[in-house]
């Protein structure tokens, strides 16, 4: 069975266990993080899995940190055809038309955000310049969705954005609203037409529950992704929970594989 990890973070080796350690830290996981972040040992775990493709990404949360994480993103895709690029920006980033131009350039067509370690509300305005160059040339932004203690993302900080460009594609993470997987909160945004949905850091936090299968049905079956968000769940682990769920045949081959390979047109993947 053909598979694509559409969630994965990847960082320089000297500071892999750093940065894998606070984001850990920070979610007060139940358990401590699978792995580190090394590119060498994703791809390992992908391999050893039987993962064929992992889109792979990696948050500035400085301006500073937009260009230097971008190319160190392309570099690693560059090396590994196993890797689909997804670069990233900032609230505060200004020469994002030159950056976006770079990255579209070089094979880059997507946006990673995670606005908790960002320090900024996705629905910032100041990104709403950024979405529109987006749309326009058909990019799409994958944010990290959800966190009852701060609430910078989740659906109430998606909708306006998804609302406001209705052709910029948006992937919101974690069935989009990671620790409060609320159906009747989730379904306004998974109604919209441009919002797809990443299963991963789910089923990882509540196996078995009802909610979350409610949340994947709130969504365009052809609209979900798997995703392990590596390195702090294992994609073989995480692999055999998504086959576990019971989904028909069916769904399931299209949550694992063809959804996304569909959704990035960018390339082919096979």
């Amino acid at each position: 069975m053909r598979v694509i990890d559409a969630h994965t973070h990847i960082f320089p080796d000297k500071i892999a266990r750093k940065a894998t350690v606070a984001t850990a830290d920070y979610f007060d996981l139940p358990e401590p993080p699978n792995h580190y972040g090394s590119v060498q040992e994703l791809l390992d775990v992908l391999h050893e899995a039987g993962i064929g493709h992992a889109m792979v990404f990696s948050a500035a949360t400085t301006a500073a940190q937009v260009e230097h994480i971008n190319r160190y993103i392309l570099q690693e895709a560059e090396a590994h055809p196993e890797f689909i690029p997804c670069g990233t920006l900032h609230a505060e980033y200004e020469n994002f038309e030159e950056e976006l131009a770079w990255m579209r350039a070089h094979g880059i067509y997507g946006i990673k955000l995670h606005p908790e370690f960002q320090h900024f509300v996705l629905d910032d305005r100041r990104l709403f310049p950024m979405f529109e160059e987006m749309a326009a040339h058909d990019m799409f932004l994958i944010s990290h969705m959800g966190d009852p203690r701060v609430r910078v993302s989740g659906p109430e900080r998606m909708l306006p954005i998804a609302r406001t460009f209705p052709k910029l594609r948006c992937i919101a993470t974690h069935l989009g609203n990671w620790g409060e997987w609320v159906p009747e909160l989730i379904r306004p945004l998974a109604a919209l037409p441009n919002v797809y949905a990443d299963i991963s850091s789910s089923f990882s936090y509540a196996p078995g529950d009802r909610r979350l299968f409610d949340c994947m049905g709130a969504y365009d079956p052809t609209h979900l992704f798997f995703g392990s968000d590596y390195p702090i769940w294992c994609p073989k682990k995480e692999l055999e929970k998504a086959l576990a769920l019971g989904l028909p045949t069916g769904l399931l081959e299209r949550v694992l594989f063809d959804n996304f390979a569909a959704f990035y047109h960018y390339r082919v993947i096979e």
